[in-house]
């Protein structure tokens, strides 16, 4: 047993680094810290990828994360259209707001022109009446017997200088037809 013993102790001591100081110690230690670095990395990658829910939670993040930016970048180019459509109206508004204007103003100088036209010839035809009125006059006064004439000038002027009693006698001339009128009929 002895050989046994010999040669499993032989087999231990092979497997025994052999230690020539302290700086071999330490290049161990820092072997032996990176390979526990090392180790921890890879146990953590593979919990990572075993770990169903984190995965899924992280997509989950990232997607929503891009669905703020999508959103973000959606309503700034909306509010950037709509800014533009309000311009736009705004120009619209105000070039027909000035073709209304200039629409107004030549319709306003077209009717000032007609209505220009339509008084010069209303005139015309005042002065052709009074032309014709006092051409009858004229006639009728030359066919009337002087007295005649003269009685009416007079009448004429009370009429201008007292038209309410003038007024009164025409009412009561009418009352008084009215009245023979009415007699006779009945």
């Amino acid at each position: 047993m002895s050989d046994k013993r010999r040669s499993a102790d032989a087999a231990t001591e092979s497997d025994k680094p052999i230690l020539s100081g302290p700086i071999e110690e330490e290049a161990l230690r820092a072997d032996r810290d990176l390979t526990r670095e090392e180790l921890g990395q890879t146990v953590s990658e593979l919990t990572a990828k075993l770990d169903v829910k984190g995965r899924a939670q992280d997509k989950l993040h990232e997607t929503a994360d891009t669905a703020r930016a999508k959103a973000a970048e959606t309503a700034e180019a909306a509010a950037e259209k709509t800014a533009q459509a309000k311009e736009a109206a705004s120009r619209k508004a105000t070039e027909a707001k000035e073709a209304a204007s200039r629409k107004t103003a030549e319709a306003k100088e077209a009717a000032s022109q007609k209505a220009a036209k339509a008084k010069q010839a209303a005139e015309e035809k005042a002065q052709q009446a009074k032309a014709q009125a006092r051409e009858l006059v004229e006639k009728a006064e030359a066919a009337t017997p002087e007295p005649v004439v003269e009685r009416g000038r007079q009448v004429t002027d009370v009429a201008r200088r007292q038209p309410v009693a003038v007024a009164g006698v025409a009412a009561l001339a009418a009352l008084v037809v009215w009245w023979i009128l009415r007699r006779r009929r009945a």
